[in-house]
């Protein structure tokens, strides 16, 4: 009896540190998609417009991330700690507040996605054309005295709500996209009203350049099933 639950004992502790010291791989870039250097811990990867790194161990980890700019040094985008949890794929953010975001989070290995391209510039790689663009996708100012009144979006969520059909949702919502500006967060509670991929991402789209925040954009990609989706929607964001 002593001997099988010692053996039982022994599989378990066994099976926990494996688990525990399991690597993680680590995919990131900027909200904006825009180009940068990155250093983690003591490995420095060149230009590119997202980098990763994979067999990361469990911990506590430096990370630095330098946004390419007409200035040569560049301008420091983060720079501190970050925790990386054992066993997963991570993809993360720097987004506009220049904070580490995990923005999805898989089971290590599991329907892992991987940038390519012309568009994809991997950091490290040899021959990365750098492509700056400054050029603002909205007023945010003026955005901020525009968005949706609560009163009105509470009832843009009813009419939604009571439809069936996606392609008469969508053109209510689009209705309303015209005449209104929006949060990150209000679109990403809007797109849990589509089932489809294709209808999520067209409304995506269509709603880019009536969002007040689009530098917390990024938050509309847990929306999505599938990583190519949020591959194409940075791809349009970012006129590719």
């Amino acid at each position: 009896m002593w001997i099988k639950l010692l053996s039982i004992f022994a599989v378990v502790t066994v099976f926990t540190f494996v688990t525990y010291s399991q690597g993680s791989y680590l995919q990131i870039s900027l909200h904006d998609d825009g180009d940068f250097s990155v250093t983690l811990d003591n490995t420095t990867l060149g230009a590119g417009n997202y980098a990763e790194f994979d067999n990361l161990p469990a911990g506590e980890h430096s990370l630095k991330i330098v946004r390419l700019t007409d200035n040569s040094a560049g301008e420091t985008a983060f720079d501190g700690k970050i925790k990386i949890p054992s066993g997963s794929d991570l993809y993360a953010v720097i987004d506009e507040y220049n904070a580490f975001t995990i923005y999805k989070k898989k089971k290590y290995g599991f329907n892992r996605y991987v940038p390519t391209g012309e568009q994809s510039r991997k950091c490290g790689d040899d021959g990365v054309k750098i492509n700056k663009n400054n050029e603002s996708t909205s007023n945010d100012s003026e955005c901020k005295f525009k968005v949706m009144k609560k009163d009105d979006y509470s009832d843009l969520k009813k009419s939604i709500n009571n439809r069936n059909f996606e392609s008469t949702n969508s053109a209510t919502l689009k209705t309303a996209i015209d005449n209104n500006y929006f949060t990150s967060e209000q679109v990403v509670e809007l797109l849990r009203y589509f089932t489809y991929e294709d209808s999520k991402l067209d409304i995506a789209k269509y709603i880019y350049k009536k969002v007040c925040d689009p530098g917390n954009f990024f938050k509309v990609y847990e929306a999505f099933d599938f990583d190519s989706s949020v591959q194409e929607l940075k791809n349009y964001i970012s006129g590719k």
